[in-house]
């Protein structure tokens, strides 16, 4: 009864009530937005637009994900590029990726607003990047130690 054949059959019966019997995406709807530190534009980084948890459901749709680039402008792709955020609750968080940073939080662990996205044509974020704690400088610290330990490799 415990053979690798019915321990298979099992796991992929799992799978199929986990990710649904059809290869359909979350509705996603067409987000930008542009994001700045104390009211200047901040070029370079990466915006991460994470759906929240509503109810019972913990099939929340994938993270979203959208570059800044020197203009402080983002545009939101999660399933395609370009195609926007998954409609619904989002934890928006700001990380420094390859860009020169700021003065302000860019540590992609720290939710730095929650905004809804909604169906539609359009949906145009301004983010306004919280200041530097403490914590946030060590995060952006430990991210650059990582990097470099990348390059000796």
């Amino acid at each position: 009864m415990n053979s690798p054949r019915t321990l298979f059959v099992v796991l992929c019966f799992a799978t199929a009530l986990v990710t649904g019997c059809s290869d359909d995406e979350f509705a996603v709807a067409p987000v930008n937005g542009v994001v700045k530190c104390n009211g200047e534009i901040v070029g370079g980084g990466v915006v991460y637009f994470q759906p929240k948890q509503v109810g019972d459901s913990a099939v929340v749709g994938k993270i979203g994900l959208g570059v800044i680039d020197s203009q402080g402008q983002f545009t939101v792709s999660t399933y395609g590029t370009g195609d926007g955020a998954v409609v619904g609750t989002h934890i928006v968080k700001v990380g420094k990726g390859s860009g020169p940073g700021c003065d302000c939080a860019m540590n992609a662990d720290r939710m730095v607003m929650e905004v809804e996205v909604t169906s539609g044509p359009e949906n145009t974020i301004e983010i306004e990047l919280p200041k530097k704690t403490r914590q946030d400088a060590r995060a952006e610290q430990l991210e650059a130690d990582e990097d470099d330990d990348d390059d000796d490799e």
